[in-house]
């Protein structure tokens, strides 16, 4: 009988330092854990503040400088040609001796 007690014993003991050696594992894994969370959060960017003065608009001033003139329709589509025809090729198929690609 006191040779089972002894070795029920030591079981017993040896559960109780397996069960403190995990409880020592779990610590220091919860504590690993917050130190990664703390440094997420240094390494997070910062906000950038607001600036200190508003932003004014420049469309539409109170002292009547920058006042945009109204344009002409006409205005306006001799304009957008004008770019078309600074992107266009010439091209020549076969008509007078003018430059351009030749296609035809």
């Amino acid at each position: 009988m006191g040779a089972q007690r002894r070795a029920h014993h030591a079981q017993q003991e040896a559960m109780r330092a397996a069960n403190a050696e995990a409880n020592r594992f779990a610590e220091m894994q919860r504590a690993e854990q917050e130190r990664l969370k703390a440094m997420a959060e240094a390494l997070k960017p910062q906000p950038i503040p607001a600036p200190d003065s508003p932003v004014r608009s420049t469309l539409a001033s109170t002292d009547g400088m920058g006042v945009r003139t109204a344009r002409s329709a006409r205005t306006t589509t001799t304009g957008m040609a004008k770019g078309i025809a600074a992107l266009r090729i010439p091209l020549n198929l076969g008509g007078n001796a003018g430059g351009g690609l030749n296609i035809g």
